[in-house]
């Protein structure tokens, strides 16, 4: 027995024993149809490889939708929004947000300013962030979340806005999402994603947050495309 004979064999083992991840995939993939046995191998494999990092998503949503109004003024936010919101950046560390929700927060709102990486997706890189804590990039969600893991981030939070969620959305690498809802209809807004296929999910947590905003936790349904 070769070496990969033997690996494949000690996969198979773990399978059966139930203590391994991969050995579980590897059963399932020789379970399947011949045809797909090697595209479906390699496409598992390669989401395992690149999913490391796990990134959620925290948004506010009027009852109707929309993550901003036409203003574009956040003066409908509750104070437990805000509250979620700083605990999920303490918790990960590290924090991704598009230009334009940097411009509305920072600097007096910026929740990493002393420790911890913000990342801002913007085309403007010439710039030189005033906060140490804080990078302008404009790379692909995969090379960002390279440069978080390079730093040793094992977790990332996004917080808005449009296009940097429907970037990653696209790029499959969001595992959860909180929807913070707030009681409150706008006529016009913008929308939390646009120009995204479509996506299951999967509902985790409700959790009522004062008289009038709940709190919605969902889990991303990982798609897997044959190469």
């Amino acid at each position: 027995m070769n070496k990969k004979e033997r690996r494949a064999s000690h996969w198979c083992r773990d399978a059966r024993e139930g203590t391994s991840m991969r050995g579980r995939l590897v059963m399932m993939i020789y379970l399947s149809d011949r045809a797909y046995r090697h595209n479906l191998a390699a496409t598992v494999l390669y989401h395992l490889k690149v999913s490391k990092m796990k990134i959620s998503v925290y948004l506010a949503l009027s009852a109707n939708g929309f993550i901003s109004s036409p203003k574009g003024i956040p003066d409908w936010l509750s104070q437990e929004y805000a509250t979620g919101f700083m605990e999920i950046c303490q918790h990960t560390k590290a924090v991704i947000m598009g230009r334009k929700t940097y411009q509305i927060i920072a600097p007096d709102y910026l929740p990493l300013r002393k420790e911890g990486t913000t990342v801002v997706l913007t085309t403007n890189t010439n710039t030189k962030p005033a906060n140490p804590t804080v990078i302008f990039a404009s790379q692909t969600p995969g090379k960002i979340v390279s440069i978080l893991e390079a730093k040793g981030h094992h977790e990332a939070g996004i917080i808005g806005g449009m296009t940097t969620v429907s970037e990653f959305m696209n790029a499959e690498l969001v595992d959860d999402i909180y929807f913070v809802i707030e009681p409150v209809l706008f006529g016009t807004g913008l929308p939390m994603i646009k120009n995204t296929t479509d996506f299951k999910l999967s509902l985790r947590s409700a959790k009522k947050l004062n008289a009038s905003t709940l709190r919605l936790h969902y889990q991303v349904k990982k798609q897997y495309h044959h190469p």
